[in-house]
């Protein structure tokens, strides 16, 4: 019985152990994987600064293509678990774009199982767990998902550990929520097949949780090719067994996966309704880098092929992590094998892999959805259903080592290889003489091409070598392992080369500007001159405000506002793509916005603003300004239309600290003499105390948003839109204590909902194991 578990706990070990061997060099020596050279080496006021011996300016950037690990991942991650540690939910995000949601922002993914890491460890060490379990979770499902398919243990260790090393998973591995989301689509293959064959209470539950995790972990595109790929499935198992009871059983696992992550859900889709994403995030004609480049299809062999942004000599389409689907050469060789050998086995995976290229090329379908608009569809960038191809050739590569393993030795073997190393060799001439190559602009990127085809045409060479030694059985062990040991030996260094790591020391230091900042007494807000200081996100790491943000969600009222902050004039939401950083520091909106500091390269001759400090280039003024976060006006003048509000507070005249402006109501003109102070302030909640001779209008210059509720002497009272896009409560006259809160009502309803999913869950698996043990 022992040797029986050991046996099966065999392979587990393994694809753990490569895995965790990737990683251990770096992680026993403290280093994280997170790109905080890209901070430290990028963005202001950091580059003032010398780090870990480098002459400030100087930090060395391994890779400047990942940045949003470091400037969206892990301070949403660390905003998310510092409001639950306060017992708070982490509904709203006061450091980015002067306010909005954070629990409905789809990539702060608050309900992640694996933010549980976060409650036993350090931030770092949970940080580095959270990015490597998913890794080796994704190899343990696509290890279990290809035994469910009939395939030896070998077989299934060889495509487990190509899975967490394939393009896809490498470009996306720093931002965690990613590859957290797609290691369940194996998992979920894995429940579905094996529910298409006999129920199982057990892989009815794990489905349902799988399902309800991929909504909840935080990558929703990633999340709609991982349902798309399971219907898909599900339907191919109908036709296969002509039974309609697993598919009401796998229909009803999904209702109730989806059931269970309302709570997600539905905040949402209230913040995408609000948002600009289908503005901001959208296919125009042209537009090179919305669909894969189908030139960059090459990068399934050569991942390098237009160069690399570690080694600064990309000259491919913006950018390479989209559109590189590199499995490794010896696992597409075996793939060819598989197509040659055993088509009727992997006949649903060639459906898939054909679905992945119609879908994310260009052509007459796959145009359709962008050129009508679909709802949600129209904003996904169709390229990163590269995923589903990269998880399509790994499967169907390990069908064709399985052909290795148990056919005899057949002209089919050599086949595959022969053609890809021929196909490179092709490239490789056409290369040399790069003026023959039309997307080629000159000699130095032919020169990239032809150097990068070295490694693809060796490991190429050396499959076609060791697959013709698999006809003398004297050698077919070793070929084998030899086909393993490259395979690994590649992956890893494609891996390796791609990935950064940070010294935990370096991961969001503080300088003197940031000291200065994080003391001064709140609330208030910061804004920059230019993207290069205090990057959009940076600052709420720090917890300091912050009137800029980067988001593919945001605010489209946000976006007006900015855009006619920015030109002195009414305009549209302009397109901001996803980073929006307001720098018209002189306009009397900032003021309004409560802007007390602004960081410049530059000097400011305003008599309004005043040098604090000074730290190489970064330049830190006090806005004498700014208007307080809250307080009374004497009137609120009413127009007609938001235009009109926005105009009206550009007028010159139009005095916004003692006045306000509305399209909904007015508020007769009366002079006051009131006070507010503010007693309490968090990231979810704001406390006054005020005394006013008059019953008057307080203006509060947080973002309106469904969900805030105000409480005068904890009695509720309405909030009202003004001045755009603030708030304002009509207060009493005499003290009073003012009370803020965002509490989202789509979020307590998603949670009933939730709650009915987890119960009615709960009933169907209490009356299955009822009528099993009856």
């Amino acid at each position: 019985m022992k040797k029986l578990s050991s046996s099966k706990l065999t392979p587990f070990f393994l694809t753990g152990v490569v895995i965790l061997l990737f990683f251990l060099p770096r992680v026993y020596f403290g280093l994280v994987p997170i790109p905080s050279d890209a901070l430290l080496g990028l963005y202001h006021p950091f580059r003032d600064v010398s780090f870990d011996g480098f002459s400030a300016g100087k930090f060395p950037v391994k890779n400047p293509l990942i940045t949003d690990p470091v400037l969206q991942t892990y301070p949403w991650k660390k905003l998310v678990v510092d409001n639950f540690k306060n017992l708070d939910l982490p509904f709203w995000n006061p450091y980015s774009f002067s306010g909005q949601p954070l629990l409905a922002n789809i990539q702060s993914a608050p309900f992640q199982i694996a933010n549980l890491l976060f409650f036993v460890f350090p931030f770092n060490i949970a940080w580095t767990m959270h990015i490597i379990l998913p890794l080796v979770l994704t190899s343990f499902f696509m290890f279990l998902f290809l035994r469910s398919l009939e395939l030896s243990k070998i077989s299934s260790v060889f495509g487990a550990f190509i899975l967490p090393f394939s393009g896809y998973f490498v470009a996306w591995m720093t931002w965690g929520g990613v590859t957290t989301t797609a290691m369940f689509l194996p998992l979920v293959l894995l429940c579905i097949s094996k529910l298409s064959r006999k129920f199982s209470l057990a892989y009815f539950l794990i489905l349902i949780f799988s399902l309800s995790q991929i909504v909840l972990s935080g990558h929703w595109q990633t999340g709609s090719y991982i349902f798309l790929t399971s219907i898909l499935f599900t339907v191919f198992k109908y036709f296969s067994q002509k039974s309609y009871k697993p598919i009401l059983i796998i229909g009803a696992a999904f209702v109730l996966g989806l059931l269970i992550s309302s709570a997600q859900i539905l905040p949402s889709l209230e913040f995408l309704n609000f948002s600009t994403r289908d503005i901001d995030q959208s296919y125009y004609e042209g537009r090179k880098d919305w669909f894969i480049p189908y030139q960059h299809l090459i990068q399934i062999l050569a991942p390098d092929f237009f160069g690399n942004p570690t080694t600064y000599n990309y000259w491919g389409v913006f950018n390479w992590g989209e559109f590189v689907g590199f499995i490794g050469i010896i696992p597409l060789v075996l793939s060819g094998v598989a197509v040659l050998c055993r088509r009727k086995q992997i006949g649903f995976l060639l459906i898939l892999l054909a679905v992945s290229l119609i879908i994310g090329l260009k052509n007459p379908i796959s145009i359709i959805p962008y050129s009508y608009n679909f709802p949600f569809i129209s904003s996904m960038q169709p390229s990163r259903i590269i995923f589903l191809l990269t998880f399509s050739l790994v499967t169907i590569s390990a069908f064709g080592l399985e052909s290795l393993l148990k056919g005899r030795f057949t002209i089919k073997f050599i086949l595959p290889p022969i053609f890809v190393l021929g196909f490179l060799l092709i490239l490789a001439l056409i290369s040399k003489y790069g003026e023959i190559l039309p997307t080629v602009s000159n000699l130095d990127t032919a020169n990239i091409a032809f150097r990068n085809l070295i490694l693809p045409i060796a490991f190429s060479i050396l499959s076609l070598l060791f697959i013709s030694f698999l006809r003398f059985d004297s050698f077919k062990k070793i070929s084998l392992l030899a086909l393993l040991v490259l395979t690994l030996f590649e992956l890893y260094r494609f891996t390796y080369k791609f990935t950064p790591f940070s010294e935990a020391s370096l991961i969001f230091p503080k300088t003197e500007i940031i000291n200065y900042l994080s003391t001064q007494q709140k609330p208030f807000r910061v804004m920059a001159t230019d993207r290069r200081i205090l990057h959009p996100n940076v600052s709420s790491v720090y917890k300091i405000e912050s009137t800029s943000g980067y988001d593919p969600l945001f605010l489209n009222d946000y976006a007006k506002f900015v855009s006619t902050w920015e030109a002195n004039n009414v305009s549209e939401a302009g397109s901001f793509n996803r980073i929006v950083t307001p720098t018209n520091y002189e306009s009397k909106l900032a003021d309004l916005l409560n802007v007390k500091y602004v960081l410049s390269f530059d000097e400011i001759n305003d008599p309004k603003m005043e040098k604090i400090l000074e730290e190489g280039q970064t330049k830190l003024y006090e806005n004498k300004n700014v208007l307080p976060r809250a307080f009374f006006v004497n009137e609120v003048v009413r127009v007609t239309g938001k235009d009109q509000e926005l105009s009206k507070m550009l007028d010159g005249k139009f005095d916004l600290a003692n006045s306000a402006v509305s399209s909904a109501f007015s508020f007769k003109k009366q002079e006051n003499d009131s006070s507010v102070s503010i007693t309490e302030y968090s990231d979810q909640a704001l406390s006054l105390s005020v005394d006013t001779l008059i019953s008057s209008h307080l203006v509060l210059s947080n973002v309106f948003y469904p969900g805030w509720d105000a409480y005068i002497d904890e009695k509720k009272s309405e909030i009202q839109r003004v001045n755009y896009m603030f708030q304002t409560v009509i207060v009493p006259e005499g003290k009073h204590d003012i009370e803020f809160r965002y509490e989202p009502r789509t979020f307590y309803n998603g949670l009933r909902l939730s709650a009915l999913g987890i119960f009615l869950t709960l009933g169907v698996t209490f009356l299955l194991w009822r009528k099993k043990y009856r």
